[in-house]
């Protein structure tokens, strides 16, 4: 024995919980931290999704209206605003970003979301880099990560568990 202080023992554990998943972000470094993975739970019914756009993507939001009614809203109040409202059993499952430079800060241009439907929407200026991001099996977009203030800077997908 190396010390004459009594041997410390500690446990740690931990699981992932299961009604929840993360996407990569997609787009810059720049603006303020945000995400709503606190407020994001299995079960969660999406009423629509709404677009604020013109040649980037100003802001983003999601409003719920199971199991309670309440809203995630992302970025600032410039653009053109646009809406999906989704139908009973609809849900959002793929977002699409393309990201490029503006002012030197590296901005979300363009955002793409996919129902389970087949209905989209769509803001922005596509560009050269993009990604396509798809919720796994059973799940749908429920919540945004990433970053933002004016503008979306980045950002990310939350998905939750369908409830069946």
């Amino acid at each position: 024995m190396l010390s004459d202080h009594p041997p410390i023992s500690s446990i740690f554990s931990w699981t992932l919980n299961d009604d929840i998943r993360l996407s990569n972000t997609f787009g810059g470094p720049h603006g303020d931290q945000f995400t709503d993975v606190a407020s994001a739970a299995g079960g969660q019914t999406v009423k629509s999704i709404t677009l604020r756009s013109g040649s980037r993507v100003d802001a983003v939001s999601l409003t719920m209206s199971a199991p309670t009614t309440k809203a995630f809203t992302h970025g600032g109040t410039g653009g053109t605003a646009k809406t999906l409202t989704l139908s009973s059993g609809e849900y959002i499952t793929a977002m699409e970003a393309h990201w490029g430079k503006y002012n030197s800060h590296t901005r979300i241009f363009n955002l793409k979301f996919m129902t389970s439907l087949g209905n989209t929407l769509s803001g922005g200026t596509t560009t050269g880099d993009s990604a396509t991001v798809y919720a796994p099996e059973g799940y749908q977009l429920s919540a945004f990560h990433g970053r933002g203030g004016d503008e979306i800077d980045a950002l990310g997908a939350i998905w939750t568990k369908i409830s069946t």
